[in-house]
């Protein structure tokens, strides 16, 4: 019987370091997002309506990893997003729209991916703006994407482990195009992008570049970035109210930003400059200026406040016989969360927008005079919109 024991114990010993070798994990997880939003005004009337994921996108999804021994790992998400108010599919329907990919970890180097992934501002920079953590301050239209309105597919990124206090993200997505196949080859619906951030104790800083070519393409809806019209509903077309429709050439966004953590109180501050050259010349530019603050009151309570100015420019525009456009958008948000658990929380949030310049008229084609607050609705009938945001939020 010892014998028995003995080799049993010998046998399991012996195969344990292959069975380390092969662990492996799958979690599943998830957020559900619902609450009542008010607006005081919608085409000039007041709108009270249920909405679905206004502080965090209703999603669910499944991660993996599998040990594959010597420091490297194989890694995968799947996530989807769903709105709680119909049950219906986000990101144009796409069964997992917010995430799909694939691929290796390696302990003290970092990780490369490939699919439909964030680009690298969206990893690295966001977290410094209102919009980054707090949804109700989406920038105007979410130009500079740091709400994370679209997602990037056929993309290889690289994500650094932490070095020094240094991350570095980079991505490449291919168009998927031969080159043949349109004046733009290649480039027709490519992107790329490079960010970096430095944390060092309550001190965090970072920085980012994205491009992208022909980025609503509809000679080449595969590419890159989807979405082709603002009717499709799909993640690039839903981010502007500013006519796409094929015709964006080339959008250029930089972001810098930062935040200190001092006692309860983080302050952030970031910058943000957008770049919309058309196919027929024309050009929008928006630079967003951010200053935000989250408080921790209690352990369950979390103040926050964010103010964002807009400056824009946009030349070429028919209508306007070659004059250049200067709207103007500020955007005030107050909003407090409250934990009733670690996974449940509620939360509350006002908005109020107050467009000038150019924005407050309705001159030239592609501006109104005000956009909807947290693409909640349709636009104010003057140049000022208020909305009243609540809802529950619970993760899994």
């Amino acid at each position: 019987m010892k014998r028995v024991a003995l080799a049993s114990v010998a046998g399991i010993l012996t195969i344990a370091p292959g069975l380390a070798r092969a662990q492996s994990s799958v979690t599943l997880y998830g957020v559900v997002d619902a609450g009542i939003g008010y607006t005081n005004n919608q085409k000039g009337a007041s709108n009270v309506q249920q909405t679905s994921g206004k502080l965090s996108g209703s999603r669910w999804g499944v991660r993996g990893t599998e040990d594959l021994g010597d420091g490297l790992k194989a890694v995968f998400t799947l996530e989807g997003g769903f709105r709680t108010n119909d049950g219906t599919l986000g990101q144009a329907g796409r069964e997992f729209g917010r995430q799909a990919f694939v691929g290796v970890a390696k302990t003290g180097v970092g990780t490369v991916t490939l699919g439909r992934q964030y680009e690298p501002v969206t990893d690295l920079v966001s977290p410094y703006a209102g919009s980054g953590f707090w949804s109700p301050a989406t920038h105007i239209g979410d130009n500079d994407n740091l709400n994370q309105t679209f997602r990037i597919n056929n993309a290889v990124k690289f994500r650094s482990d932490a070095i020094a206090g240094f991350t570095v993200d980079a991505l490449y997505a291919f168009s998927n195009q031969a080159s043949g196949d349109s004046s733009q080859g290649f480039g027709n619906n490519r992107a790329w992008g490079v960010a970096a951030n430095y944390v060092n104790g309550p001190l965090s800083l970072g920085g980012g570049y994205v491009v992208l070519n022909h980025p609503d393409s509809t000679s080449n809806t595969s590419g890159a970035v989807g979405g082709t019209s603002t009717s499709a509903g799909d993640d690039y077309s839903g981010a502007f109210f500013y006519g796409l429709n094929g015709g964006v050439a080339r959008q250029q966004i930089a972001v810098a930003g930062g935040n200190y953590a001092l006692g309860r109180a983080t302050i952030g501050l970031a910058f943000s400059h957008t770049q919309l050259n058309y196919n027929d010349g024309s050009s929008r530019k928006f630079n967003n200026y951010d200053a935000n603050l989250r408080y921790q009151f209690t352990p369950a309570v979390s103040l926050i406040g964010v103010y964002t100015f807009t400056d824009g420019r946009a030349n070429g525009l028919s209508g306007t016989n070659g004059q250049t456009l200067k709207p103007r958008w500020h955007q005030f948000t107050l909003g407090v969360d409250y934990a009733l658990s670690k996974r449940t929380d509620v939360y509350l949030s006002g908005v109020y927008q107050l467009a000038s310049g150019d924005a407050s008229t309705a001159v030239g084609s592609g501006y109104q005079k005000i956009a909807a607050i947290a693409d909640i609705g349709t636009a104010s009938s003057t140049n000022r919109q208020a909305a009243l945001l609540s809802g529950l939020r619970v993760k899994f």
